[in-house]
């Protein structure tokens, strides 16, 4: 998964602040994790790109490793 956007400060005459929380939730809704990834600071007709994506990777027992 692969999500790509941006934010943008239209307000022309004051800064101001963000931060980028990514929160992990189970099938049940029940929360997991939850961290603070950046915060930062805006200038007034700035704009920040951003990327967040998952990856997915195979995990190979200590048994079946050796044999590759």
């Amino acid at each position: 998964m692969r999500i790509e956007g941006s934010i943008h400060h239209a307000v022309r005459d004051e800064q101001c602040e963000y931060c980028v929380v990514i929160a992990i939730s189970n099938e049940r809704g029940e929360k997991i994790a939850r961290h603070v990834v950046g915060v930062g600071a805006l200038q007034p007709g700035e704009k920040h790109k951003y990327s967040f994506s998952v990856e997915l990777m195979p995990v190979r027992g200590v048994t079946e490793r050796k044999r590759n």
